[in-house]
């Protein structure tokens, strides 16, 4: 069982609790109100349990995975009930003497009346707030820490175990030097903080030892212009070791990824914290597996639950370290994989040539196959005449056994004059005239074109290109019916004669498939507008007014509040304004799940709209443009472009990393075209294989229009989404794609 619960003891707690803007205390105040209202309504007319242990998780970074690691590895040793109270710490004014203080208070208000039986302290800044108001927060309470590599006291704090993980530093430095066999300088950028100087002198330490061969050079400061100025002046065969990592989820305009991207073009750059640079053209470094630290971290937690003593159980070393590099860096700085330590983790590669195109390579291995056999056989058979007739039918048996029960149609067609020399079985099923009925006879003459007049622009395909792949025709069977096929042509030469060999494979039932399962995809976006509109309808008509009258109600309540009473009167002015907000993002949502300037006003007014919503409710710039579009658009076409636009600009600001964006919807060459750019952080399309729900929607709301989808994107490059719709479905007259295939070879 997990419990989320924080308390905050006044107003004023409150106020900085609110003032951070990463989910940290106030989500888990969030969370604690629900949890505790569950657990009251839960716990009615439950029989009594075993007492549970309460375990509150300090965390000092986004570990949660590490957490839930530990968790799990906490339970497999200790079977009894635990509640878990996890508090992240990490906000910019975590680092400030000052709020610790403030924060100290808030939560020994909040856990005073609770028995906390254990506390696990996340990263070094976590253990270190921890230790140091342990008795005035818990006093008395056992901790257990975890993800700490920094340097700790020789002398342990009483009542405190953990795991001490290897910091990375000699088995990063040693990467980097093994790597780049020529340095003659180590860079080092880092930001001037307190939390820096136990790295920063390991590191010195470390380099020191290289003394003899490579030269130290310290850029130490925050993340701005300068430090690119500085980056410049750095010698050739230098490699960086950067340390500057971001804190928040707010980044400035310039910040610490902008002073990566700028060094990593420049100098081969490692990072004892790999996981901040890979992706981001850092080629690697090395830290401790955090995997095997957080069993580690639980079965300490586990021992101590269970009655022992920290100072009994002595510190756990995770002295495995963990290199991990990006491939793609490997490439660009020509670094062989085999220069890698053994155990290290290649991440980012490319897939070859055979991975890439494995199921084409296949089924052109097999229709070459099926191709050379066939032939082989007509020229062992050609071969063969001249010998005794015994041998003859001997060939002839063994040609017979890969071409009658093939189970794709077959057919030898004379090219000069255009009649069937042989059709397997497979061609008698699929087309319901026997062997002997055609053979001597065109297609023509057995009326099997479903178009004649195709005929000849086959034909002259055929004869200019010497073969014809992988074309959906249509054919007419014997008794009237009309089927399509797929399949591939080729002429072929031997002994001055010329043939057209052709394979056949039915896709009739296919096409139904593929024609129900586009009807069913239209009928599904269909319920799905119905239900958005419905829950729009009920969000606006509904849920909106009792917001509207719970905001009233508040205020009616507060001139009734005496005005001594200044902290009721500021609390339920708080309150009104997370209605007010709450209502307004009830209305943006019914706005997003049905647009009633779409319905009303058409495409252009309500993509404007939209972009201009978009742009006040995220403090982004859209520059929206829109040139000759029809007034006559139909409502489909509308709503389609719509929740693309919708879809793309969400992703656009979800993942590109940047505040301004382009929207176009345009009238040209007889299309409606919507392009959505960014310029952000782009992505490898190769890698990414467009198979993202949201990619997936958009093409599937395009192809129930006739429309057509296309992206462009490059890491680093931005991306540019292009939604491009017919005005008018204009029926295809390509001779090629709609004749029989190895039938119209006659």
């Amino acid at each position: 069982m997990e419990a989320f619960r924080f308390l905050m003891p006044n107003p004023q707690d409150a106020e900085a609790c609110l003032s951070i803007r990463k989910p940290g205390l106030c989500l888990h105040a969030l969370r604690a109100v629900l949890a505790s209202a569950l657990c009251i309504f839960a716990g009615i007319g439950a029989p009594a349990q075993q007492s549970a242990k309460n375990v509150l998780v300090l965390s000092g970074g986004p570990g949660r995975a590490s957490i839930n690691q530990m968790q799990s590895s906490l339970h497999a040793r200790f079977r009894g009930p635990v509640n878990f109270s996890i508090v992240d710490l990490e906000n910019p004014r975590f680092y400030d003497d000052s709020y610790h203080e403030h924060l100290a208070e808030g939560l020994r208000s909040a856990y005073s009346t609770e028995k906390i039986d254990l506390v696990v302290a996340v990263m070094t800044p976590s253990l270190q707030f921890a230790v140091q108001y342990r008795d005035k927060i818990f006093p008395g309470v056992p901790i257990v820490f975890m993800s700490v590599s920094t340097p700790l006291p020789e002398k342990m704090w009483p009542g405190v175990t953990g795991v001490v993980s290897t910091a990375g530093i000699t088995e990063t430095i040693d990467l980097a030097l093994s790597l780049e066999p020529d340095t003659k300088a180590v860079a080092v950028i880092a930001a001037d903080k307190d939390a820096n100087k136990d790295w920063l002198q390991a590191e010195h330490a470390e380099l020191f030892r290289h003394r003899g061969t490579v030269s130290e050079i310290d850029l130490i400061g925050p993340a701005d212009p300068e430090v690119l100025q500085k980056v410049a002046t750095l010698p050739d065969d230098t490699v960086v070791l950067f340390q500057l990592y971001p804190t928040t989820a707010d980044q400035p305009a310039f910040g610490a990824m902008d002073v990566l991207a700028a060094v990593a073009q420049r100098f081969p750059t490692f990072s004892i914290m790999p996981h901040v640079i890979l992706g981001h053209g850092g080629i690697g470094g090395a830290s401790y597996d955090p995997t095997t630290d957080a069993v580690l971290a639980g079965q300490l937690a586990a021992r101590v639950l269970s009655g022992e003593r920290p100072d009994s159980i002595g510190l756990v070393r995770n002295s495995a370290a963990h290199v991990q590099v990006d491939w793609r860096a490997l490439q660009r700085w020509h670094i062989s994989e085999r220069a890698l330590p053994p155990g290290a983790v290649v991440l980012f590669r490319e897939p070859g040539l055979w991975d890439r195109g494995r199921k084409y390579f296949l089924l052109g291995l097999s229709v070459i196959f099926v191709q050379t056999a066939l032939i082989l056989g007509l020229l062992w058979q050609r071969a063969q005449k001249r010998k005794t007739e015994a041998e003859l039918r001997r060939s002839e048996e063994k040609f017979s056994r890969s071409f009658r029960h093939s189970p794709l149609a077959i057919t030898i067609v004379s090219a000069n004059e255009g009649r069937y020399l042989d059709v397997n079985e497979t061609f008698e099923r699929q087309t319901g005239w026997t062997r002997d009925e055609v053979i001597g006879r065109s297609p023509v003459d057995i009326s099997l074109w479903v178009n004649p007049n195709q005929r000849s622009q086959f034909m002259k395909r055929l004869a200019d290109e010497g073969s014809v792949r992988d074309i959906e025709v249509r054919f007419r069977r014997k008794d009237g019916e009309i089927r399509s096929s797929l399949g591939s042509a080729e002429l072929i030469t031997v002994g001055g004669e010329t043939f057209v060999l052709s394979v056949i494979a039915d896709v009739t039932e296919r096409k139904a498939a593929e024609v129900a399962l586009a009807s069913l995809s239209g009928r599904l976006i269909e319920a799905q507008e119905g239900e958005r509109t419905r829950i729009a309808r009920e969000l606006h008509d509904d849920i909106n007014q009792r917001l509207a009258m719970v905001a009233v109600t508040l205020k009616k309540l507060k001139q009734h509040v005496p005005a001594t009473e200044s902290g009721t009167i500021g609390f339920i002015e708080d309150v009104s304004a997370s209605i007010s907000d709450l209502s307004d993002d009830v209305q943006a949502l019914s706005h997003r799940l049905h647009s009633s300037k779409l319905e009303y006003l058409g495409l252009e007014a309500a993509a404007g709209g939209f972009c201009a919503e978009i742009s006040e409710r995220h403090n982004v710039q859209i520059d929206f443009r829109s040139d000759a579009i029809p007034e006559s658009l139909s409502y489909q076409v509308s709503l389609c472009l719509f929740r693309v636009l919708q879809e793309a600009v969400h992703n656009a600001l979800k993942y590109s990393g940047v505040k301004t964006f382009e929207v176009s919807l345009a009238t040209i060459s007889n299309e409606i075209q919507l392009r959505v750019r960014d310029s952000g952080a782009g992505f490898d399309t190769t890698a990414h294989h467009g198979h993202g729900l949201g990619l997936t929607s958009m093409r599937e709301r395009l192809k129930l229009v006739n429309g057509h989808l296309s992206i462009d994107s490059k890491p680093h490059q931005g991306t540019t989404i292009l939604a491009r719709v017919p005005l008018a479905l204009e029926p295809s007259n390509s001779a090629v794609s709609s004749s029989p295939l190895s039938m119209s070879s006659g």
